[in-house]
């Protein structure tokens, strides 16, 4: 259902044109060999986060498309060179199935088709990847292959393909309302994030929070950055309550806090205090000169005189 959703959003606007029971789950492997000079077999592998097959519906007739999906935490400047070799890998896949196939049914036609290994009436089944930002902070990466290259001849961009990606961004989101599973209080959240007060806002006083999955809460914790106790056995969090919840926890917890270091505190302003004392007793009684004193407790000694003072004690210059 998130996947579908996923889908609708960044191709169709939201539209549900993609439905859950229209999508089959595809190896993530992109298996590609490639022949060197040598003609020795090289393999190179990736894996997506995710891929399926999804059938659409159009004018009548039904189509095939693969889409992929990247998850990604944090911004990755070179996405589009990432994505094209994901894409790339999956057409070459698709090319070399299409060469095994023929070769089999001895169907080429001509030198062209069988040194190509894909015939003229051969077709690719379009692939599509879609980069899901998961971070709370802008996305400030390339976008397409052209960004991650310098200026140049202006005559020369033409003969240069470019690569552009799908990019899902939370922060970029201005219309949540085409979200209806787990993923609206997660992109919601995300993009307020470093808002403390809208945060709060957010999962107070919008209903959508009132009744979110435990997957959702967990995906929350994990990439918005917040501690929301729940119960694992249950199905459903009202994150209002967890929320609320959390927020006293906190307050608790910091007023524990302050009063372990109020009493840490308190140990080392005693030490120090005693440690003053008894270099003012040793001055007092000659034993210590009051420069070597006020040395000691890290004191001019003006201010040594005067807490001297103070403190009940006298400078032998003094008595």
């Amino acid at each position: 259902m998130r996947f579908s959703e996923i889908c609708n959003y960044v191709l169709f606007d939201g539209e549900k044109v993609i439905k859950p029971e229209d999508l089959k789950e595809c190896d993530t492997t992109e298996v590609l060999s490639v022949f060197g000079i040598d003609r020795k077999q090289i393999v190179k592998q990736k894996w997506r986060d995710l891929l399926k097959s999804v059938s659409v519906k159009h004018t009548g007739e039904m189509y095939v498309i693969l889409i992929g999906a990247e998850a990604q935490t944090d911004i990755h400047y070179a996405m589009p060179v990432k994505t094209m070799i994901y894409d790339a890998l999956n057409y070459g896949e698709q090319v070399n199935e299409a060469k095994k196939r023929h070769r089999k049914n001895r169907d080429y036609r001509s030198s062209d088709e069988f040194l190509s290994g894909f015939t003229l009436d051969d077709k690719l089944t379009p692939v599509i990847t879609i980069t899901l930002y998961l971070g709370t902070t802008q996305w400030d990466g390339p976008r397409s292959l052209a960004e991650m290259m310098p200026q140049m001849d202006e005559r020369i961009l033409p003969f240069i393909n470019d690569y552009r990606i799908n990019l899902l961004n939370p922060l970029e989101i201005t219309d949540f309302s085409k979200f209806e599973t787990g993923l609206r209080p997660l992109f919601e959240l995300l993009k307020n994030a470093s808002d403390e007060e809208k945060l709060n806002e957010l999962i107070t006083k919008d209903e959508t929070f009132t009744k979110v999955d435990v997957e959702t809460v967990a995906a929350i914790n994990l990439f918005v950055g917040t501690d929301i106790k729940y119960d694992e056995k249950e199905e459903v969090v009202n994150m209002c309550k967890a929320w609320d919840d959390h927020k006293k926890r906190g307050i608790q917890e910091g007023i524990q806090q302050g009063m372990q270091q109020g009493i840490q505190q308190g140990i080392q302003q005693g030490v120090q205090q005693g440690r003053c004392l008894e270099v003012y007793s040793l001055v007092q009684d000659g034993i210590l000169e009051p420069e070597v004193g006020a040395k000691r407790v890290s004191m001019s000694l003006d201010d040594f005189a005067d807490a001297m003072q103070k403190a009940g004690y006298k400078i032998p210059e003094l008595v």
